[in-house]
Parts: structure tokens; C-alpha cells; sequence
């Protein structure tokens, strides 16, 4: 019997998660028999589709280790996921339509702070025109795509693959939002989300399982992503985000307080564990026709049993710039803590105090660069210690169905921090 052959739809390409898994399709294209990847990319007013793969993908070390000929598998698209059909050329649009077999959907905003309007067109608006697509091809197999662990409001129970309770329809909050009625504070304290990036992503979850009709749909829920474990290579890493910003500010000497508690689980899972399971859900077959009625939720999460506690991390990571350091300025933490008075009275004379100082010295010895930089890291690590509150204030237990994943969290932290280094510094 011919085996199928295969033709992926992918949107997110010039992301970090989404490098790695048009890496993986190109890399594995033989055992999933791909004809050809698509990415679908918005151009800009200085880039043009094909100009940002070029530039931001091709380009990438990401596929260094890959045949010289991988391009040939790879077919640029321009759209827009804001607009309906993504704005697609009707004779691409045909084309999408006829052929492609298997969608991804890597694409979203993943800013804790962001706006609300960019939020919902990013998280939502996206995921819904994607979801309007799949349903266009005639082909299609499977459509998964990306969401978050953290779609719940912080609590202590264990968090399991299911759809959120949320006090209202989805939709109204989505149209209260969209048209003004709610404003974004307003909005998470009726959910009780921490930010608008996990209500944006948790009110998409329901939006795309009431729409989806009898699509076979998988949402995948990844924890904090992090640098890769094996592919492309060990700690390739090219987003400064989350947990690999945090090692970023304390390699740099600028972040030495860290707001959370000592014992909380930190969920970090790489980069290419999550694009392995992406993968893994689109080719995901039904037992029965009944199953395909349910919407698939499944977490990519390393779980409480296979993190290290916030503690233990800030240990490793002191350790390694120490063996890896040979001067005497070496990056400590001066309190990892709660926001109480101690916290605050450190991180004012530890933190905000020095890189103020520092500015200043820089800035009346005419060193503007250097003052700018210094007041830009101040900034940063005082929003660091705001936006990653409900993440390392709170253990999240994460009870996955079907656990794919053991990891050498120790071994893992070492990777990262080697990868920071050598990508990121």
C-alpha cells in the first residue's frame, strides 16, 4: 500500500518554537513522507514574505545541520492571520486548499503585558481564521495548535487536560473586550488570569472548541520553553524570553533579586521537546468515530515530579557562571523572595540603586550608550520581577494524560545556560 504522502501548513516560522519545528519536519521529511512544509508569513513594510524567510529563517543557525537542498521542501506564503483567509492570494488559497494534509499553528503573541487589542488579533483572531482554513482542506488530517499550561488562574490543585471554567460565555468576554466594554484589569479580575497572554490564549481554547465543528482539532499546551535539549543542537536558543531571559539578566550581573518563593516548581520543557509533540498530535489517529467528536487538550510540560524548585535553579545557575567565570565580578543573587518589605528594601538598594548610580556615572561622562543600556536594564528586571510573579510564586501541577517526556532537570539547566551564553550573549 503507497504510503500517504503529506503536505504541512505552518504558521509561527520566524518564532523560536517555530524554527525548531519546521527544523524537525525538514530533518524527519522521510519518516512523515513530506512533500512539502509551507510557512505562511507576514510580510512588513520593510520585508516582504519572502524576504523575512530569507533573513530570519533561512539563515538561522537553526538549520545548519540540514541538507543543502532543504529549501526545496519549503514554500513561502505571504498572509496576515489578523484578516480573514489570513489575506491569502486566492491561487495560493487554492492551492492550501487542494493539498495541504496537516496544520500547525505556532503563531501568537506571547508578551505578558501586551495590549488588549494585539492579544485577542494575535491569540484569537489568528487562531480562528487558521481554524476557518482548516476547514477548507479538503485533505486535512489534523489541525493542531499551540496554547499554554498556564491557561488557568494560579491555584494549588492539579491542573488537568480539560477546557477552563470561566464565569462567563467566552464570547462575550472576547466581544466586552474587543469593543471597550471591559477594560484588560477588569477582564482578569473576573477570570482571575494573571495577564491578558494566558486569558487571551484560555478564551481562544473555547472559542476554537465551539467553532471547530468536526474537525479533528488538538490544542497543545507547552509549560515555559526553553533552549533546545538535542535539536537542532543542544542549547540552540535565539528568543530572549521568559526563563531564558531570566539567566540572560543574571549572567549580566543586572538581576541579583528575584521575587518568588524558594521552593516553587519552575515547569521549563525544551524547545524541541514541544515541536517533537506538535508533531507527534497531527498524526494522531481516532480509535473510533465517537472519539473524533472530542477536542483533544494535551500538556507539553516537564511536571512537578521532573522541575527543580526556584532555589535550586538560582543555585545551578550561581554554579555555573562561577566555573564559568574567571574574574572576581561574578553574578550573585542577593534575595529570592516574596514581595514582602525585604524584597523591596533589596531589590531597591541592590538592584534599582546600582543600575541608577550606573546610568548616572554614564551619563555625565558623556558614555550615552552605556547610560541608555543601564537605564533599559532597569527597566527590565523590575518588570521581570512584576510580570514572572504568578509563575514563580506558585507551583503549577501540571497531570498530563500521557507523560512523554523524562528529563535530567539538572543536566537540562546546564544546557540552557551554555546555550544563553553562546546565543544570546
Amino acid at each position: 500500500m503507497k504510503p500517504d504522502i503529506n503536505t504541512f501548513l505552518i504558521t509561527g516560522a520566524t518564532g523560536f518554537l517555530g524554527k525548531v519545528l519546521a527544523e524537525e519536519l525538514l530533518r524527519r521529511r522521510n519518516d512523515y513522507n513530506i512533500t512539502k512544509i509551507v510557512l505562511l508569513i507576514r510580510g512588513t513594510e520593510t520585508m516582504d514574505a519572502y524576504k523575512r524567510f530569507e533573513e530570519q529563517i533561512a539563515a538561522s543557525l537553526c538549520f545548519k545541520n540540514l541538507s543543502q537542498d532543504w529549501v526545496e521542501y519549503v514554500r513561502v506564503i505571504n498572509g496576515d492571520l489578523a484578516h480573514e483567509r489570513c489575506g491569502i492570494q486566492n491561487i495560493d488559497y487554492a492551492d492550501i486548499c487542494q493539498n495541504v494534509t496537516h496544520i500547525v499553528h505556532a503563531a501568537g503573541c506571547t508578551k505578558f503585558d501586551s495590549t488588549i487589542s494585539e492579544a485577542l488579533s494575535s491569540n484569537i483572531d489568528g487562531a480562528l481564521h487558521m481554524l476557518e482554513i482548516a476547514r477548507d482542506c479538503y485533505k486535512l488530517q489534523h489541525f493542531v495548535t499551540t496554547s499554554t499550561a498556564y491557561v488557568t488562574p494560579p491555584h494549588a490543585m492539579p491542573i488537568y487536560e480539560s477546557l477552563v471554567h470561566l464565569p462567563r460565555p467566552s464570547i462575550e468576554i472576547y466581544n466586552d473586550l474587543k469593543n471597550g466594554i471591559l477594560t484588560k484589569q477588569e477582564a482578569l479580575e473576573l477570570t482571575g488570569h494573571p495577564n491578558i497572554y494566558s486569558l487571551s490564549k484560555c478564551l481562544a481554547e473555547h472559542l476554537i472548541s465551539e467553532r471547530r465543528g468536526s474537525l479533528p482539532v488538538t490544542i497543545v499546551r507547552p509549560s515555559i520553553i526553553c533552549a533546545a535539549w538535542k535539536h537542532p543542537m543542544p542549547g540552540w536558543i535565539d528568543s530572549k524570553a521568559a526563563f531564558a531571559g531570566f539567566v540572560l539578566c543574571f549572567g549580566k550581573g543586572i538581576l541579583k533579586v528575584v521575587n518568588g518563593r524558594l521552593d516553587t516548581k519552575l515547569d521549563i520543557i525544551p524547545v524541541d521537546e514541544v515541536a517533537s509533540h506538535l508533531i507527534h498530535e497531527t498524526f494522531h489517529g481516532y480509535s473510533s468515530v465517537a472519539e473524533t467528536i472530542q477536542m483533544r487538550i494535551v500538556f507539553s510540560v516537564a511536571t512537578v515530579q521532573h522541575s527543580l524548585a526556584l532555589g535550586d535553579t538560582c543555585q545551578k545557575l550561581q554554579l555555573f557562571f562561577k566555573q564559568r567565570n574567571d574574574t572576581s565580578s561574578l553574578p550573585t543573587f542577593r534575595y529570592i523572595g516574596p514581595r514582602t518589605l525585604i524584597f523591596m528594601l533589596s531589590e531597591f538598594f541592590n538592584q534599582r540603586m546600582r543600575l541608577h548610580i550606573h546610568a548616572t556615572i554614564c551619563r555625565v561622562q558623556g558614555k550615552r550608550a552605556e547610560a541608555i543600556a543601564a537605564k533599559k536594564a532597569y527597566r527590565l528586571v523590575t518588570a521581570m520581577n512584576v510580570l514572572f510573579e504568578p509563575y514563580t510564586n506558585q507551583t503549577y501541577d501540571f497531570r498530563p494524560t500521557n507523560s512523554i517526556i523524562s528529563l535530567n532537570q539538572e543536566e537540562y539547566i546546564r544546557i540552557i545556560c551554555t546555550g544563553v551564553c553562546e546565543n544570546l550573549m
